[in-house]
Parts: structure tokens; sequence; C-alpha cells
């Protein structure tokens, strides 16, 4: 039976990028040689942009993150970018700042060359969008995620109704809905920093980790899906794939 390696990353957050994580997923990408690689949301964490920013946050500018953030999509080249909504707030600036064209010219600069080095290299861009932010992949939908929190994943395999590998909450959760045709789910982990200025509060991330899923995508729109991830400062992986 034919099938193809994949592997999905999700949560890099431009500067906020965890580059020992970052290294870790060149060097597996490096020797697993994947036929896939998906992408799945916030790439830029564009923190200067959230509606709740501070003036520190604001003083930030976005050089640096934007930098950070298409240096990895040159390297690590995507088949699939699935925008995340921090990746959508440039875009949403970019089509609606009536208010201030200097800031909407800027965005959409900013826009244009993302879309334009995606566009060279290959790379497939979804937008930030419950219904068309879905890259299908057989009976697997990847997607940056709609729903947070402990349920996360459950409430996402609910509503879609179809197996879900997501990100968005920077956690590793797996998850199975029961029913003649089980639905299994999986969050697979971030490439940033687990500790910020705008989380240090915040208890729920606790939970969170580093890491990115791999796997099989076999012709019959079959899939086996693995989970990367950090224990006690080492990775643990499986790349004992046998077809039969």
């Amino acid at each position: 039976m034919k099938h193809r390696k994949f592997i999905a990353s999700f949560d890099l957050h431009g500067d906020m990028a965890d580059q020992s994580v970052v290294k870790k997923l060149y060097e597996f990408t490096k020797f697993f040689k994947p036929d896939v690689k998906i992408f799945g949301g916030d790439l830029f964490d564009f923190r200067c942009l959230r509606k709740k920013a501070g003036n520190e946050e604001k003083a930030d500018g976005i050089a640096d993150d934007v930098a950070m953030g298409m240096e990895f999509l040159k390297e690590w080249k995507p088949n699939v970018y699935l925008r995340g909504n921090h990746c959508e707030r440039l875009w949403d600036l970019a089509d609606n700042n009536v208010e201030d064209g200097l800031k909407r010219d800027a965005a959409q600069n900013g826009v244009n060359e993302i879309e334009d080095l995606c566009k060279k290299q290959g790379t497939i861009i979804y937008p930030y969008d419950k219904r068309r932010g879905i890259h299908r992949e057989g009976r697997l939908l990847f997607l940056h995620g709609y729903a947070h929190g402990a349920m996360a994943i459950r409430k996402t395999l609910q509503g879609y109704g179809e197996n879900v590998v997501m990100g968005h909450c920077h956690t590793i959760q797996q998850a199975t809905v029961e029913g003649l045709t089980p639905r299994q789910g999986w969050i697979a982990g971030c490439l940033c920093r687990l500790d910020y200025e705008y989380n240090r509060a915040t208890i729920s991330a606790l939970a969170q980790e580093n890491g990115f899923v791999y796997g099989l995508l076999l012709s019959n729109g079959g899939f086996m899906v693995h989970q990367a991830r950090k224990v006690s400062g080492d990775w643990i992986v499986s790349t004992d794939f046998k077809v039969i």
C-alpha cells in the first residue's frame, strides 16, 4: 500500500519562537524526509496589533517578528500554511483599517511579501476561517484551531465531525469521540516559548508544551499520527513505521 509521510507544526509566533525547538524540527525533518509539510498557523505573533496591546507592546513594532516568521517560511518551506488568529491581524489591518492609511499600506506591503514568497516556493495559503481555513489529507483535517481550553479538541471533533489535527492552544492533547466510526483528534503543541509577557499570570498556560506531529497518509485515506514532544528535557519520537 502506497503512503506518504507528513509533518505538521504549529504556533511559531515569530520573534517568540523557541529556537531550540525549531532546530529540533529542522533536524527531524531532514531525518524523516516528509512528502508533506504543514504549518498550522501563528507564524507571527503581532502582539502590537492586539486590541488590548499595552504601550510597551505597541512600541515593539513588527520588524523582528516578521523577519523570524519569514526566515522559518524560507527554511522549512511548508507545502501548506494555515494562517492563525495572530497571523490574521496583519491581513485584517491591510483590508479594514480606514482610519490610518500609513498602517494599512504598511500592512498590505507585508501581506504582499508573505504571499509572494509562498507563491514562489509553492506554499498554499489558507485564511483563518472556520470554513475555508481547513486543509484535507484523506480522512484527516488540518486547521489552526477555533476552540480553546481543556475541551478544545473534543469541541473541534464534535463541530467538524471528522478526524482533526490542530494547534492554537499550545498544549499537547489527544481525544477520541465515540461513534460507529470513532473520530480522533490531536493538538500538536507549539514551536514558541512557553512563557512570555502577556501569559505571565495565566495559570492555564502551565499546560503548554513544545511539540509537533508527524506520521503516514495512506492511499485509502487512512492515516497514522505520532506525537513528537519533549519529556524531561529529551525529545521522544517513534519512527518504526510498517505498512503491511
